[in-house]
């Protein structure tokens, strides 16, 4: 193997190993969750540094969401990391906030976030509760993404036969 199919290697198996504190808790809940944490009144507990009652407190910045989208979709197109992208990909959780910064102010939010969409979408052996959320909201989806950056279809074909 080269030394970047061996790194690549690495980072899989670390990304693996540490699936629910890189991807479920700062990528997903802290970097890209529209959803800030409430603020809390209780005081952290100094005998547990693990214990900040508001890891969160307001919504992560634009430039903090379109670098993670962009992080977190080379992370799950890379082949060799495969396991991870299956993981990722059957949490409807994870659907509910890609679906969620598809609604994003900025256009290059909701470009980027419609790259891990795609994944989702894809999926030809979606997990019930991901296929139920697709389903439920396809009229929504459908009306949504027609007029979905409507100004790249005529100059980019394969944004337009990804949409």
């Amino acid at each position: 193997p080269t030394p970047g199919g061996i790194m690549e290697q690495t980072a899989s198996q670390f990304l693996q190993t540490h699936y629910k504190p890189v991807l479920q808790t700062l990528i997903t809940q802290k970097c890209l969750s529209p959803h800030p944490t409430k603020p809390s009144n209780k005081d952290p507990d100094p005998n547990n540094p693990n214990s900040n009652p508001n890891p969160n407190p307001t919504k992560p910045n634009y430039m903090t969401r379109r670098l993670t989208l962009q992080l977190l979709s080379t992370l799950l197109l890379n082949r060799s990391n495969y396991p991870i992208m299956i993981r990722y990909i059957s949490s409807s959780s994870n659907l509910v906030t890609i679906m969620c910064l598809l609604r994003d102010p900025s256009s290059h939010i909701t470009l980027e976030a419609f790259q891990v969409f795609k994944i989702f979408v894809a999926n030809p052996r979606k997990e019930p509760e991901v296929k139920k959320i697709l389903v439920d909201n396809r009229v929504k989806l459908v009306r949504y993404l027609e007029g979905f950056h409507a100004e790249r279809e005529g100059v980019d074909e394969q944004f337009r036969e990804e949409k």
